[in-house]
C-alpha cells in the first residue's frame, strides 16, 4: 500500500528529472544503487555513467557521477534534506563550471552548438533573423541559464532519490527542506542592477555587464524557489487555493514566475511563512475556543 501511495511521487520527480536532462535522472537512479550494496551498486553505476557519457557527452557523465556520489554519501552520513540539496547543487555547479572553462557545455554554449536546431526552427515558420536573435540571447545568457539548470536539476535528482528511498531505510535522506535565502545574498542582485543602470550613463566593461546580467538570471532561481514555498504553504492553508495555484502556473507562467521571484525576495525580510503559521495557529485556537463555548 505504501508503494502504491509513493508511485505518483516517484513518477513526478522521475519525469521532472528527465525533463531537466538524462544526467539528472541517471544520478537519482545511480544514488539508489550506490546506497544499497556497493558490490552491486558500483558496477551498475559505472554502466549508467557510461550510458550518460554516450548520450550526453563527458560533461553529462561527470554531472551524473558527481550528483550520484554526493547524494549517496549524504544518505549514508545521515544528512538532512536541506544539507544534501546544498551539497549536491553546489558541487554539481562547481563541476559544471570547471568543465565549461574553454569548452562548450552547460554554462558555455556557442552558436555552433545551436546551429543543428536552425532547421527545426525554420520548419516551424520562424524567420532567419529571429532565429539569429534567439541564438545570440541564449549564447549571451548561457552561463546564468546553465548554472540555474545545473542547480535545479541537482535538486530534482535529490528529490527523485528521496522518493525512491523508503522512509524506513536506515540510509536515506530524512526531513523536509524549508529553504530561505540569507538577506545578505540580496546584495548580489542589487549590485548587478546598479551596474546595469550605470551602463546607461557611464562606460561599463562588456565582461562586467555580462557577468551582472547572468548573475541576475541565476539569482532568480533561489528567490523563485523561496517564493514557491511561500505560495504552496499559503495554498495549503486556504481552501481551494491549491487548484487555483496549479491553474495559474499552467496558464500564466511568465506572470507566475515573476510573482514568485518577487515573493521570494520579499519573504527574505518579511518571513511570510512564519506569518502564515501564526495565522493558521490563531484560527485553530479560535475554532477550539468556539467549540468549548
Amino acid at each position: 500500500m505504501q508503494t502504491k501511495r509513493k508511485r505518483p511521487t516517484q513518477l513526478l520527480w522521475g519525469g521532472l528529472s528527465l525533463i531537466m536532462g538524462l544526467p539528472f535522472l541517471a544520478a537519482g537512479v545511480s544514488a539508489v544503487l550506490l546506497n544499497s550494496r556497493l558490490s552491486r551498486g558500483l558496477p551498475a553505476t559505472a554502466a549508467i555513467v557510461f550510458l550518460s557519457w554516450y548520450l550526453s557527452g563527458f560533461q553529462g557523465a561527470a554531472v551524473t557521477a558527481v550528483c550520484a556520489a554526493v547524494i549517496a554519501i549524504s544518505a549514508r552520513s545521515g544528512y538532512s534534506l536541506l544539507k544534501t540539496l546544498y551539497l549536491c547543487s553546489g558541487i554539481a555547479l562547481l563541476t559544471g563550471g570547471l568543465l565549461s572553462l574553454g569548452f562548450p557545455g552547460f554554462m558555455n554554449i556557442g552558436e555552433s552548438e545551436l546551429n543543428p536546431l536552425r532547421e527545426v526552427y525554420l520548419s516551424a515558420g520562424l524567420e532567419s533573423d529571429t532565429i539569429d536573435s534567439v541564438f545570440s540571447l541564449i549564447t549571451y545568457y548561457s552561463p546564468g541559464i546553465g548554472a540555474a539548470h545545473i542547480v535545479l536539476g541537482s535538486i530534482v535528482s535529490v528529490l527523485f532519490f528521496k522518493s525512491l528511498s523508503g522512509k524506513n531505510m536506515s540510509m536515506t535522506i530524512q526531513g523536509t527542506a524549508n529553504f530561505r535565502m540569507h538577506w545578505g545574498f540580496a546584495w548580489f542582485p542589487i549590485i548587478c542592477l546598479v551596474i546595469l543602470v550605470s551602463a546607461g550613463t557611464a562606460p561599463v566593461p562588456d565582461l562586467a555587464l555580462r557577468i551582472a546580467k547572468n548573475l541576475l538570471v541565476f539569482s532568480s532561481l533561489p528567490y523563485g524557489i523561496e517564493g514557491l514555498q511561500v505560495a504552496v504553504k499559503w495554498a495549503k492553508g486556504t481552501s481551494g487555493m491549491v487548484f487555483v495555484l496549479i491553474m495559474s502556473a499552467v496558464f500564466a507562467p511568465p506572470f507566475v514566475l515573476s510573482g514568485l521571484i518577487l515573493l521570494g525576495i520579499l519573504d527574505t525580510w518579511f518571513d511570510y511563512r512564519k506569518k502564515i503559521d501564526i495565522r493558521i495557529e490563531r484560527m485553530k485556537n479560535e475554532g477550539s475556543s468556539d467549540q468549548n463555548s
